[in-house]
Order: C-alpha cells, then structure tokens, then sequence
C-alpha cells in the first residue's frame, strides 16, 4: 500500500473523528451559563421489596427539565458543574430505605429560576407509620421562600399538581396570586384502554361510581376530567374524535417558542387564568355534540388554558398546566450542539407515547424561558441596604437632631414619620392570632402606602405571613417603601407590678431574642396550643427604624418596681441610667441596652429604641391636668435619666396620647381645637429638648359617639399639632377597627375570649380604625310577622352587631298624639314588666326593654330597674307596674385639677337613640314613609355574647369594676319576643296591641343561629381620604 493511500486514510478518518467530535466541540466552546435554579420537587415514584424498604427512587417526574439544562450547558454556580438530577434539588430523597425531606429553606442569594415540580408526594401516606413533615405537599415555608424571591426578580415555573391535597388551601391560594390562576381541582388524562386497573387509578373509579352509582364499566379510549367528586368520561367517537387532545400555541407564540400543534397524553388540569391574555398555549379538543353536552355542566368548552405566561411589574412566572417534565423516555446524550433537533427529527408520534410532546413542545419551549431568564451580573444577596457604622456595625436608621434618618439610596435621609398602627386581632380571631395569609398583610399594607404613610407599628410578633408580606411589598415599591416599628414587650403584667421579678425578666428576655431573631428572618416560633411552629426567614430588618420597648407602664407597677429589691442590669453599654434614676428608669435602660446589645452581638446592626410611656406615667401631666393629691402621681418616670449613646442609633421617647385624657376638657369640642392636648404636648416636647419625641398612639374613635368625617377632621387637627410641636412624627390609633377590644366595657364581654366574635360598637376601643371592620347589613330580614291594621308587619334580624327591627304600617301613627313602643323580652318569660298602661292593659310576656319612638327625631330605650346595668344591676325580675327607667354610665367622677380646675363628670347616655339613615353608625333609627327602621347594639340589650345568645342574669352581683372579666353570670336565652303597642299620650290608654294574645300566630319567638366564624367586611371610612390628604402634605 502507497504512502499517499495511507495518508488518505489518516486523513479521512481524522475527518471523520472531527466532524464526530464538532458537535461536542461546538457546543463546549458556545453553549453555557451559569445559572442559580432551584428545583423543588416531592413526587418520586418508588420501588420497595416486600417489607415495603424503598430500594430506588423514579427520577422520571424531573428528569425532562434537567435534561433541557444540561443541553443549555446552564451550571450550577455551588458546584461549577452541570446539574445533577438525582442530587441539585430540593424534596425528597432516599436514605436507609425511606423517604426523607430537604426542604426548600432560606437561601443566601436571590436565584435565578425557581422550578416546582409535583407536590404529591405520598399523598401524606401513613402506610409506613407517620409520615415526616414535608414529605407530602408544598410548606407555608417553602412557598414563603418562593414568594419572596418571585418579589426580587427570580423566574418562577411550577406545573400540574402543586397546590392539590395534602397541600394547604393557603399555599395554594399564594401560588395563585404568583401564576396569576385560579386552580380549579380539576384534572384529567387520556387512557388507551379504560378497561385497564394498572392505568385507571382507583379514586377515578371511585368518583365514577360514586356520582353515577353503578360500577365502572368503560371499554375503548378515552379522557376522564375528574376533581372535587365530580366526573366526566370522554370516550373517544362518542365524545370526542381523533386520538387525544392537542396542545397548540398562536403563529405568533409557535415561532417565538419553536414548538408545533402535537398530541398531549399525559395529565392535565384545569386552571383559570385572572387574565385571559396571559395564556400562551391551549388545549384543545375535536368534540362532538355529545361531548359538549358532557362538558357543559362544568362549565367548560374545547379549549381550555395549558400555559400561562404572568408578566407583571418585571416579575415572571411561568404556569405548565400539565404533567410536562416527566419524561420516561431512554436517556439521551445532551452536550453536543443540536442535540434536541436530532431527536425531534427521529421521534414518533404515537399514541400514549409522550417522548414526541417531549421533543416537538417542552424541550423548544422550556429552552427559550431559561434561555430568555436575564441572570445578574452579581448575585443578588437576600439582605438589606445599610450604612456602616465606625466599629463596622450595620445600620439602617439613626437619631439626629431630634428626627429621625433613614439610609437608602446610598445617602442618610431625614424622614418626618407619619403613619399608623396595626392591631393583633381581627374579627374572629383570638388576641394574637392573626391570619397567616399574606394576601391579606399585602392588602392593608398597599391601602396604607397609598393614604402616603411611610410607617406601620406592630404590638406583638406577627405572623410570618406579615412580614413575608411587608418583604415583597417594599422590593416591589422601593419608591414607597413602609417602615416598621417594632414592639418588644410581654402581652401580661408582671407579679404584683414588679418589672424586677426574675420570672417576668426571663420571659421578657426570651421575648427580646425571639422578637429579634424574627425580625432577622431567624427564628422558629412554636404555637401555643398548637403542634406545629411558625418559621420567620424574611429578613425585614432593613426596613425596621426602630424598635420600641413597651412594658405597659403604669403608676402602679411604676410605683412596685421602685419599692422592688430586683435585680437590674448595670452593664449599660449602649443605654445607661443617669444619675438620680429611679429603680423603674434604671429597669428601662438596662431593658432598651438589652435590646440593642442583642441585635448588636447576634447580627452586627443596631436599630434606635423607644421607650413608650403615657400622661398616666409622666408628672408634667399631674401637675398640669390631673386630679389633686391623686395617689398615681407618685408612679412617674422621667425620660431624662436615661441616656442613650448616638453611636448605638440613639433612644427616643415614645408618647402615647389621646385628646380624651382624663383631665382634657375639650375633646368634644366642635372645632377640634383639642387645646389640652396641645398644650401638654408642647409641654413634653419642649422639656424634651435633648430627647426626641414620637407620638406613638393618637386618634378618636367613630360607634356611637362620633361620625367618620368627625373623626377625620380631628385625626387631622391633631396631624397638624403634632408636627408643629416639634415631634419626630406621629402614628394614628389605629389602622383597622379591633372587636374584642375593650375598655369601657370588659366586665360586660361574657365570655372574653369570644369577645372578638361579635361586634360592640358603642365601645370605643373598637372603633378607632381607619379601616372599618363592620358585619354585613342584610336587607332580608329573618322573621317577619303579620299583624292587622294598622301594623303590616314586624319584622326582625341579627347580624354580629345589631339588633334589627322594622315596622311597617298601612298609616303611620301620629307621633305627635301617640305614643309607639316595642318591648322586648329578652331572657325570662315570666319576669320583667307586664303593664302597660294606666287602663290596667298587659303584655303577653314580662319584658326587659320599652323601645319608645316619641317622634321622628327622638327615641329612647328604657330598661326595667333590676336589669340596669349601667347602675350595677344585672338581673330580670317581675314587675307587675310598667316601670322603666334610663340608663345612664358614669364612665369618670368629677375632680378638682392640681391647678385647681373643676372636671366635670363624664357620662354615657345609652338610653338615647339617634335619628338617621343606617350610613352613619351614630344612627339608631330612623322613619320612611309608613315604615320605622330601628337597630340597637347587642350590650344595649345586656347580651353579653349574641353569637351563643348569651346575656346577664346575675343576682349575686352589684356594681363590679368595669375591668373585671368574666366575673358577672351569664345564661343562654331561647330567644327575644317583641310587641308592639300603640299608646294614646292623651289618655294613657292602649289603642293597638301587637300580638293580639298569647295563643296568637303573632306571638313569636325570634331566634337567630349562633356563629363562631363572624362574617364582616372591610371598608375604608370617609376619614381616609382626608388623611390620605394631610399625609401627602
């Protein structure tokens, strides 16, 4: 042989090996990133011996995606290398023969894609004993990490079977608002042989036979849509024609994806997209008339969403409403150039075979989302942006010439703080109990940012949804970001009033790092009462401005503590106490030191600390306003001796100050001028003038007392004082009416903890919010009785506030010459109030109450005198003479002033109703044509629970303290019966009687059904928009 053959040769084959080996090369030298993606999946089909040992796990339910990712060359930034399939991901894993569970926990970085596979799992399976948390269904946790990185840029794709059982109805609800879908609980898939038990799935059968009640005896292909208990079988020439459904996109989406129309055959669902637009790619079905029959009922035609692309705000998130990346086909080599478009151009389609879908729509389509993700020349590190201190200590906010600077955009800013404060309870809630659903946080927060606060306070530690929530907010408005001020403190008083009890100083302690390593996104909270715990991995602690401790100081436990022998902290690194410093002055800067030594040492920042105090604590205010030789005055601090170091952000005063102060005596007047209010004010500041000041709590309340407007135009009055007097800011009381909440009325709230399931509004402390929290007004009414002329009929209602009646008349009585009363027996038949009068006339039962409408500007409710309440009286009892008295509270005593002015007493008049439409709640009753419409609150009434229709009935007692709970006797009433009876003022003789007796159909009892989940609404009041206004300015 020649050289040149040999040659040749050589030649030839080395050209041969080159063009073998260009594809790799080619694609080493051009493809490839590297990525940060996060793969979570639960669902990994096993094979197990028969002892039931695992012996391996299916891979097939992720493999398809990591398959795209190796053939993009996209690498793993923790390993520099490809993806690993069986190891790079979060979920489930095999270890000694059993399911264990990484979760999907905090991350460091932001990552670039986030990628939710099947949720199942098990299906929280107790085959093998209990399951371990998180084996089965997507974590609040883990869907709090996705949420929260959605918010800062991370590309978000998650398919078929996420937000099923096991599952909670919360994490799927936030995966909604992620996908922009509403998930239906509806699925389906196409089955070659219907006959077949390894294919149909035992729950198909089961719903099959279940809604049609005869066993399950389909031959032949078809499409089963199944969820929720319903079914409906598609077989295919009866149903619908062809071989399955298809997947198919527009022109315009087909040439951007580089997919094609094929055939789908494995599981699908149903989902509703919030906006059709975002539907990148359908289903679709050639039905017959039949089969559109068949599907009408749920609602549902030839098409129906596969895709749905949510672009909002520059987030991204992809929704693949089908079981696409499982794919079971060989596995296939990926790193050479071309590789999807060899095996797309070799796969077959046919049926039941899903590598065809695979090739021809998923890798095409799944390659351009990762291709299109934008990944960050640096990672993007989950933290806040933060000054740095000369010891090298973070910081985001600082004390500075007595206001208050916060650090963004790389500069220190002075910020003038304007806000308002979050409560701990919400209708139906327990005290501190709030829902961890961070749509709901997201919505208050979005309605606060826009009435201009830039500052929220929060009494307690949230829920983690709330910071979850106040997370993605601030990274979605970097431009109206919200502030937080966070409380420290222990929700109960210590022993005997002794802050220094070693007990109450450990718990507060713990209370301190709990609340701190929270705010850090660094804490596990077990639930009281509960199995499980609440994880916080939001740092927020960039958007915190201060923290402010707040035992609750009173005189009394002011005065304990000075008397105390406890020990206190000396150490005062950041906080001391001056010289002259009482035992409670000394306690409070060694707790504020605390503070800022823990979240110093644990996670090198400082925040400023307040120190809340009230009037009640402070002399300035006896010596101004209260009442002489008054005992309280004796349990004073004076922020002075305590001394906070700049370096540590600085401490602040934190005022707590109402225009009602006992001692104000202008905090009705009309012009809202609140001059008491501003002179103690100016007085506090002023002698303050080294301490900054923030009013952490002020505003007035609506109910009964007072319209929204009124409570508006004063909230802003106040606004203005506040700024003027040289304040660092000031925070509304508060954001959202509280029920429960009480002041007035505790010993009248039976039982307390249900306090929160009803709703009084002639309490106060319930009705400060901006946002009104209020039942439902329902325009039917639950009983309605005939009468004769000239009654038409009387009817009433309950809702979780009122008591509604309605009269309607043929002719409306003159009111001017009659008079009209409905009484009302309350609780027992046999007691109460039987005349009526003078001519000897009776009711049927004993009532409680005589609701007298004297005209159509003047009504009153009186109350048998046994049953007053309001003079300590707690009972029914019989009274043969119709005697009726007011009702009228002392809520203060007169007093003489240390300057020597007289204080009026202050009363509550709860015998007068007033006159209006039901728009205002002020408004008790009000006249329209023939028809009087009446509401009374439930306490008017003694309930002391209306929803257990529970009300007093306490003999043994008298005149208890209005703090007092649950000290009063309580029962359960069958019920309210009412009659209606027309009275001539003239003669005092009684012209019309409804019922006509005892026996008639008239005489009825009216019961209501007992709740224990309230149902209420939310409602900005007409004060928003005039604070949204003075905010602005």
């Amino acid at each position: 042989m020649s050289i040149r053959k040999i040659k040749i040769r050589y030649i030839a084959a080395a050209l041969v090996l080159a063009a073998i080996a260009a594809p790799f090369v080619i694609w080493k030298l051009g493809v490839g990133r590297e990525m940060d993606i996060v793969v979570l999946n639960k669902t990994f089909p096993a094979e197990t011996d028969a002892s039931g040992t695992i012996k391996k796990l299916d891979y097939g339910k992720q493999s398809g995606l990591f398959w795209v990712m190796k053939s993009l060359g996209i690498t793993n930034p923790t390993t520099n290398k490809t993806y690993n399939g069986h190891a790079d991901y979060y979920g489930n894993f095999l270890s000694d023969g059993k399911l264990v569970n990484k979760p999907l926990g905090k991350l460091t970085t932001v990552p670039d894609v986030i990628f939710l596979s099947d949720m199942y799992g098990t299906g929280d399976s107790r085959a093998n004993g209990v399951e371990d948390p998180g084996i089965s269904g997507m974590t609040k946790e883990e869907v709090g990490v996705v949420a929260t990185s959605y918010e800062r840029g991370t590309t978000v794709i998650g398919e078929y079977n996420i937000a099923g059982d096991p599952t909670k109805a919360s994490v799927a609800k936030e995966l909604e608002g992620i996908f922009g879908v509403t998930f239906t609980g509806m699925a389906g898939k196409f089955f070659s042989d219907l006959t077949s038990t390894a294919d149909v799935p035992n729950w198909i059968r089961a719903t099959y036979e279940k809604q049609y009640g005869k066993k399950w005896d389909l031959s032949g292909a078809g499409i089963v849509i199944a969820g929720n208990d319903r079914i409906v079988v598609l077989q295919r020439n009866v149903g619908y024609t062809g071989s399955t459904l298809r997947i198919e996109m527009d022109d315009t989406n087909e040439k951007d994806y580089n997919t094609k129309p094929v055939d789908y055959y494995n599981w699908f669902e149903l989902v509703t997209p919030t906006d059709e637009k975002s539907v990148i790619a359908w289903y679709d079905l050639d039905l017959t008339d039949e089969g559109a029959n068949q599907l009408k009922p749920f609602g549902l035609e030839h098409r129906f969403p596969a895709i749905i692309a949510n672009h909002q705000d520059g987030k991204h998130a992809y929704y693949l409403a089908g079981d696409f990346t499982d794919y079971r086909g060989p596995s296939k080599i990926s790193q050479f150039i071309g590789a999807s478009t060899l095996y797309r151009y070799f796969s077959v389609n046919s049926e039941g075979d899903l590598t065809y879908f695979y090739w021809h729509f998923y890798v095409p389509f799944m390659s351009k989302v990762l291709k299109d993700v934008e990944v960050p020349e640096q990672r993007v590190a989950f933290e806040a942006e933060t000054a740095i201190a000369s010891d090298g200590t973070k910081l985001v906010s600082k004390i500075s010439d007595q206001q208050v600077e916060i650090y963004y955009n790389d500069a220190w800013n002075k910020t003038y703080l304007k806000g308002v404060n979050i409560g701990a309870t919400i209708p139906g809630s327990s005290a501190g109990n709030l829902p961890d659903d961070p749509s709901f946080y997201r919505d208050w927060l979005e309605k606060i940012a826009a009435m201009n606060a830039n500052t929220i306070r929060v009494y307690t530690l949230m829920p983690p949804a709330f910071y979850r929530a106040l997370d993605g907010y601030n990274n979605s408005n970097p431009d109206k970001k919200l502030y937080l001020l966070q409380n420290i403190g222990l929700q109960q008083t210590p022993p005997n009033g002794d802050f220094t009890n070693a007990e109450y100083t450990a718990s507060l302690q713990q209370s301190l790092e709990t609340t701190i390593n929270a705010i850090h996104g660094n804490a596990v909270v077990a639930k009281e009462g509960a199995s499980d715990s609440d994880s916080y991995m939001n740092d927020v602690s960039g958007f915190v401005i201060g923290y402010l401790f707040d035992p609750d100081l009173t005189p009394a436990s002011v005065i304990a503590t000075n008397a105390s022998k406890g020990s206190i902290s000396e150490e005062g690194k950041y906080v001391q106490a001056s010289s002259g410093a009482s035992r409670t002055e000394a306690w409070l800067a060694a707790g504020a030191d605390q503070i800022i030594r823990y979240e110093q040492t644990s996670y090198n920042m400082i925040h400023p600390v307040g120190v809340v105090s009230s009037p009640q604590v402070d002399s300035r205010y006896y010596a101004m306003f209260g009442p002489a030789d008054s005992k309280d005055a004796q349990g004073v601090i004076q922020y002075e001796h305590i001394v906070g170091e700049s370096e540590a952000g600085g401490v602040f005063g934190a005022l707590n100050l109402f225009p009602n102060e006992e001692g104000f005596t202008d905090h009705k007047q009309a012009n809202n001028a609140y001059a008491d209010f501003q002179t103690y004010l100016n007085a506090f500041v002023q002698e303050h003038d080294h301490y900054p000041v923030l009013v952490t709590e002020f505003g007035l309340p609506t109910g009964v007392s007072s319209t929204e407007a009124a409570q508006g135009e004063g909230i802003v009055s106040m606004l203005n004082t506040i700024k003027e007097s040289g304040a660092m800011g000031s925070l509304i009381y508060e954001w959202a009416d509280e029920w429960g909440s009480s002041s007035t009325s505790t010993s009248r709230m039976i039982p307390y903890s249900r306090g929160t399931m009803w709703h009084n509004i002639t309490e106060p402390a319930q009705n400060y919010g901006i946002m009104a929290l209020e039942s439902k007004q329902s325009s039917e009414y639950a009983m309605t009785l005939r009468g004769a002329k000239p009654l038409n009929t009387l009817a009433l209602n309950a809702d979780e506030t009122y008591l509604y009646i309605k009269a309607d008349f043929s002719s409306l009585p003159d009111l001017t010459k009659k008079g009209l009363h409905i009484y009302l027996d309350t609780i027992d038949r046999r007691s109460g109030a039987y005349k009526l009068s003078s001519d000897g006339s009776e009711n049927w039962s004993g009532a409680e109450f005589d609701l007298n409408v004297q005209s159509s500007d003047k009504a009153e409710l009186l109350v048998i005198p046994s049953y007053n309440a309001s003079k300590g009286s707690y009972y029914t009892s019989l009274y043969l003479t119709g005697t009726y008295e007011r009702m009228l509270t002392e809520l203060s005593p007169a007093f003489k002033s240390q300057m020597g002015k007289t204080i009026d007493a202050q009363y509550e008049d709860a015998s007068s109703l007033q006159p209006g439409p039901f728009t205002s709640s002020t408004n008790n009753f009000n006249i329209t044509g023939n028809t009087v419409n009446i509401r009374i609150p439930w306490i008017r009434l003694n309930f002391t629970d209306p929803s257990s229709m529970l009300v007093l009935d306490d003999d043994k007692h008298t005149a208890i303290s209005t703090d007092q709970k649950d000290a009063l006797t309580v029962r359960m009433t069958d019920g309210i019966i009412a009659s209606l009876v027309i009275i001539d003022k003239q003669t005092d003789t009684v012209d019309y009687h409804f019922p006509e007796s005892a026996t008639s159909i008239g005489y009825k009892t009216f019961a209501w059904n007992t709740w224990d989940v309230p149902q209420y609404e939310q409602r900005a009041k007409s004060s928003y928009d005039l604070i949204q206004a003075a905010f602005a300015e």
